[in-house]
């Protein structure tokens, strides 16, 4: 890959300078450069790392008990905008490795698979980055988490084998944890009044 990771960092300091006499189209320029760079670093990354078992140990970690998988990835998961190619590649390595993670010592036994699931994502940005257009429950990349569900804990994405609900938060770092259960809590849930 051949990324001139130099060249966006240049532009975007470029950008910056001074801050307070910056028009709104600047700044959001400037946030664009910023989601570019991420970007590029995390293809960076994902090509550098796409084998090592041990770095996709320390980002993603999966917990399978009884009837319910928890996973969880040491990274907000990112909004619709953001995602290019590389970036869904290197979230489709988590969640990969995430599931595997949960898989690891439960003696012969399978991953639950599911009827009928529901879907518990949270998601955890760092608190400091209060910003509208970068957290908005709906603009986040919840499709890929989903689409990489089916057919591990359940058949489809569709209503008649799975409901998911969305949480966000403000933390110290960011993470997303997915947990996967049986549909019936959500219904029991649903049924309480």
């Amino acid at each position: 890959m051949n990324l001139n990771i130099q060249k966006t960092v240049t532009r975007f300091m470029n950008k910056l300078l001074p801050v307070r006499d910056m028009s709104s189209d600047e700044i959001h320029s400037a946030y664009s450069l910023l989601n570019k760079l991420e970007s590029q670093l995390i293809a960076a990354l994902f090509e550098k790392e796409q084998g090592n078992k041990e770095f996709w140990a320390k980002i993603a970690d999966g917990e399978s008990y009884g009837d319910s998988v928890t996973l969880t990835i040491n990274e907000s998961l990112p909004s619709m905008k953001k995602l290019t190619a590389s970036m869904q590649e290197y979230w489709l390595e988590l969640i990969h490795s995430a599931i595997f993670k949960s898989n690891q010592g439960k003696n012969g036994q399978k991953l639950p698979y599911f009827d009928k699931a529901f879907v518990l994502i949270v998601i955890i940005t760092p608190k400091y980055s209060d910003n509208s257009q970068l957290w908005d429950t709906s603009n986040r990349a919840i499709n890929l988490i989903i689409n990489n569900l089916k057919g591990i804990f359940f058949e489809d994405d569709n209503h008649e084998h799975m409901a998911f609900g969305v949480v966000g938060k403000w933390g110290e770092s960011g993470q997303t944890i997915v947990k996967i259960m049986p549909y019936e809590r959500l219904e029991n849930m649903a049924n309480t009044r």
